[in-house]
């Protein structure tokens, strides 16, 4: 069996800011306050944007970007509980924002809630335009629970769509990879990792040298 000592984390690209023409409030101090946190956030000051977030909520109780892009900066510095909090309150005031799901399911992945990632991550699949990327990292979910047959229908909706971009498609050869190889399918599973290393994933071309070779 391929021994992954520690998760190996994919690599697709999320944007996780919510970004909005036209904030969702009509209090001009806690408008102030959301302005100053975004200037803050891009500067990488995400404790600083987190008091301001939480200046303009204090304003305005339903400013729901305002608990989106808090729940985004905790989520920045590793604060996965306090970011769920946030999006659990973004979806309380807006249950169809399909996004804020799939921030939710990015937290709790990294809390190693599965199953709850799994959950948003089906959610934010249903209304997202970029799907792939929640493809890739719900079938990583279904690895670390050996649902091994979901994941690899997840891996193979990505490598046969034209939505995923390059490296979502690798990080679904990777790991259809090594659920082919601990199946006893050797040679498709070693296919897999050659496709994934191709395009630049070295953890891939590692796992080939000591199983494929």
């Amino acid at each position: 069996m391929v021994k992954i000592m520690k998760r190996i984390s994919c690599s697709v690209s999320v944007l996780l800011i919510s970004f909005a023409l036209n904030a969702q409030t009509y209090n001009r101090e806690a408008m102030k306050h959301y302005n100053s946190a975004m200037t803050k956030f891009f500067m990488k000051d995400y404790r600083g944007a987190i008091a301001d977030f939480s200046d303009a909520i204090r304003h305005d109780s339903l400013f729901i970007q305002a608990y989106e892009n808090m729940g985004v900066a905790k989520y920045y510095i590793q604060d996965y509980q306090g970011a769920i909090s946030d999006f659990n309150k973004a979806l309380e005031l807006n249950p169809e924002d399909y996004n804020t799901y799939g921030r939710r399911g990015w937290a709790k992945f990294n809390l190693q809630d599965c199953r709850g990632a799994i959950f948003d991550f089906t959610k934010a699949i249903e209304g997202s335009q970029d799907k792939a990327q929640y493809y890739v990292v719900r079938g990583e979910a279904k690895y670390y629970l050996k649902d091994y047959a979901g994941a690899i229908s997840d891996f193979n909706w990505v490598v046969n769509s034209f939505q995923g971009d390059r490296s979502q498609r690798s990080q679904a050869y990777f790991w259809r990879g090594l659920i082919k190889i601990d199946s006893g399918v050797k040679k498709e599973g070693c296919i897999d990792l050659i496709k994934s290393g191709k395009s630049g994933n070295t953890k891939a071309l590692e796992i080939y040298e000591i199983y494929c070779k």
